[in-house]
């Protein structure tokens, strides 16, 4: 091997490295602070919608806005802890565990907007919990195992949502402000044991 070719092995086998670490290493950025809080505002909706009593538009600009600051709470929670992180692999896992949620990020948007235009608002409750939890799955590479349970029961309760709660019944407060706050609670939990078991 010549003087010429070890550079280019050296940047070969941190690449590799690097990749490995970012598929399979630990991700410490979902803290469970953020989460609490979003459930806390989940909560605090559903109390500002039982106390409003919106349209089923209202209803939808309060939820979505309440995602909103929801996630800009988690992600600026991960953009300061690893953006400016002088490791490159850390900056790299932190970017791979937000794009595993681009998909039902994504997915929820396209069907949010699809069920408003066809006039069934009412099927957006059990569609943002089976998104939501199927994200919360698709991350449990990234967290603790048991968080995977959580997004199953998201999953299984827009399911159900779906499938047992007709017209305006899905519209009720206690739906949304039941679901995602207590589910996001329970996650801050699991998310505060798991921190605290940590090296």
């Amino acid at each position: 091997m010549n003087e010429h070719g070890r550079p280019e092995v050296a940047r070969g086998d941190l690449f590799e490295i690097r990749r490995m670490l970012v598929r399979s290493g630990t991700f410490d950025g979902y803290r469970a602070a953020p989460v609490a809080w979003s459930g806390a505002l989940a909560l605090s909706a559903g109390i500002v919608q039982r106390v409003a009593a919106p349209g089923p538009l209202a209803f939808v600009a309060l939820w979505v806005a309440t995602a909103a600051i929801s996630s800009a709470i988690n992600v600026i929670g991960i953009a300061r802890t690893y953006g400016a992180s002088l490791r490159q692999w850390e900056r790299s896992l932190a970017f791979a565990a937000l794009l595993d949620l681009a998909p039902a990020v994504l997915g929820g948007v396209v069907a949010t907007a699809a069920l408003l235009l066809r006039g069934s608002p009412e099927l957006l409750p059990g569609t943002w919990m089976i998104f939501y939890g199927s994200g919360v799955m698709v991350s449990r590479r990234h967290v603790p195992r048991a968080c995977a349970w959580i997004g199953l029961a998201y999953v299984l309760a827009g399911g159900a949502t779906l499938a047992l709660l007709p017209g305006g019944l899905a519209l009720r407060a206690d739906v949304m402000a039941g679901a995602f706050g207590v589910g996001q609670l329970v996650l801050a939990s699991i998310l505060s044991r798991g921190a605290e078991s940590s090296p």
